[in-house]
């Protein structure tokens, strides 16, 4: 007998709350646990992460039953057409590019040029390119097959990490991507487009599963791994929803249906460009990021954003059939609708780009700067073997970040360095001092601003480092945040490196 649609939705969202608390144990016992004390983080506790492996794995069971009972499955999967195959096994590279980014923080281009990689082998072997850009009640636009490859390849490598950076607040991500998988399930139906509304079907199923456990207050995050696969599938799955003939998709759709983290996505990358930032550089202004900053709360913020990825969803599915003077209002209302709210969000102002032209040139300058002095620190800390290279590397980040005086304490435990997370007594085994030779002997601790953070890895905490700034100051800017713990983050695998040489001594 063949399973109805809504059979593989529950089995979707049972599985999933099956095994999101056996991941959420996994996660906790081997240190798989996002930090609070990083700059960004609104959480005050550690919570675990690895969730986005609970959903991707829960999709691909219900999927194997699916495929086993029901023919449109198993021919997107396994037959003759095999898209669905294809775009599943993309999900386990982007997944595992997730892990690794959980584990070891890859850089940028190393993340970004495995998820090109793979969204291009799925484009390729799922046809999902295209040659005619169909834009209902405007007209169609044709452009030649290598670029509708490669468009085809951006926006699902821009869906993954869409979602990847909007993914700030208790089942913010997943709600939002839920609302964008409801308009293609909608529209695949609607489109006689039967796998990709069964595909998105199950989807849905397995995130209001997790949403139990991730919604406020959170008890597991999706972690890089699952947000940058639900993007990535959210993005395979609307071109599969869009396409509406030969080589031929819906323009509008694919961008209305994930407009929130779309325009997310794109307003940080301009914000940081022009500030001098690398793009990949993060900050605390994202959209829920500016609603807190606004008054509501973390439960309000992710409701209001929700409700308005639940907008876009009606208007994607409108946008998706609708028909000259129709489309016309559609777009009209959806476009002033959105300046509203991105104005109550202060953009459209020309403080979202600095306060006065003056002001924007010296950020630049100062962003572009700090962020090259930090790259450097970060190449001599990863090419030194012990930490007798680390007063010069504080050095040199001394010039960009402003700091005084730094105090640099190492812990140790059975004669190794580091101690295990839990470890409530730290026995101190070296400290590294470095003073400004402009401040020499004594200076006045009451004008001095403090800042302590942890130096700590996996399953063990190295120690911490303390540093006192002179310049008046009152705290620390989230983008100097960012850049010491990048900083942090290097010194943490220095000392992972030389506790595994004394281990094997």
């Amino acid at each position: 007998m063949t399973p109805s649609i809504y059979s593989l939705f529950v089995l979707g969202a049972l599985f999933c709350c099956v095994l999101t608390p056996l991941v959420r144990h996994f996660a906790t016992k081997y240190g798989f646990v996002d930090c609070p004390q990083r700059a960004r983080k609104v959480h005050k506790n550690a919570v675990p992460r690895l969730g986005g492996a609970a959903i991707l794995f829960s999709f691909l069971l219900v999927l194997f039953f699916g495929g086993l009972t029901v023919p449109e499955l198993r021919n997107t999967l396994w037959g003759n057409s095999h898209v669905g195959g294809v775009v599943v096994l993309g999900s386990l590279s982007i997944f595992v590019i997730g892990v690794l980014d959980d584990l070891s923080r890859l850089s940028p281009r190393v993340k970004l040029l495995g998820e090109f990689v793979t969204a291009a082998l799925v484009v390729w072997f799922a046809k999902l390119g295209f040659y005619d850009v169909q834009f209902l009640g405007f007209g169609d636009l044709s452009i030649p097959e290598w670029m509708g490859f490669g468009l085809a390849c951006l926006w699902i490598v821009g869906m993954a990490n869409a979602v990847n950076l909007i993914d700030g607040l208790d089942g913010l991500a997943s709600g939002v991507t839920l609302m964008g998988l409801t308009a293609i399930a909608l529209v695949g139906y609607l489109a006689s487009i039967p796998h990709v509304t069964w595909m998105a079907t199950t989807l849905i199923g397995c995130i209001l599963g997790f949403l139990v456990f991730n919604s406020r207050p959170a008890s597991i995050f999706l972690g890089d791994c699952g947000s940058l696969t639900l993007g990535y599938l959210a993005g395979c799955l609307s071109l599969m929803g869009s396409f509406r003939g030969d080589g031929m998709i819906d323009g509008l759709f694919p961008i209305f249906a994930f407009f929130i983290p779309v325009a997310d996505c794109g307003f940080a990358i301009i914000r940081r460009m022009l500030r001098g930032r690398s793009p990949f550089s993060p900050d605390m202004e994202h959209f829920h990021h500016r609603l807190m900053t606004r008054g509501l709360s973390h439960g309000k913020a992710v409701l209001a954003l929700w409700a308005a990825a639940m907008c876009c969803a009606f208007v994607a599915v409108g946008a998706a059939f609708g028909r000259g003077d129709q489309l016309t209002a559609l777009l009209v209302t959806f476009g002033l609708a959105g300046f509203v709210l991105l104005r109550y969000l202060g953009y459209f102002r020309f403080d979202f780009f600095g306060k006065g032209l003056v002001s924007l040139v010296q950020d630049r300058e100062t962003a572009r700067v700090a962020e090259q002095v930090v790259k450097e620190v970060e190449g001599m800390v990863a090419l030194a073997d012990d930490f007798e290279d680390l007063p010069r590397a504080i050095e040199r980040a001394s010039a960009a970040l402003g700091f005084a005086e730094v105090k640099m304490s190492f812990f140790q435990e059975d004669g190794l360095i580091g101690v295990s997370s839990d470890t409530s007594t730290r026995q101190v085994r070296e400290v590294i001092r470095w003073t400004d030779s402009k401040y020499p002997g004594y200076f006045p601790r009451d004008r001095a601003f403090s800042a302590e953070f942890p130096i700590s890895g996996l399953r063990h905490v190295y120690g911490s480092v303390n540093y006192q700034f002179l310049d008046g100051r009152q705290n620390l800017e989230v983008h100097d945040e960012i850049l010491l713990e990048r900083i942090h983050d290097a010194i943490s695998s220095l000392a992972g490196r030389v506790r595994r040489t004394e281990v094997k001594a």
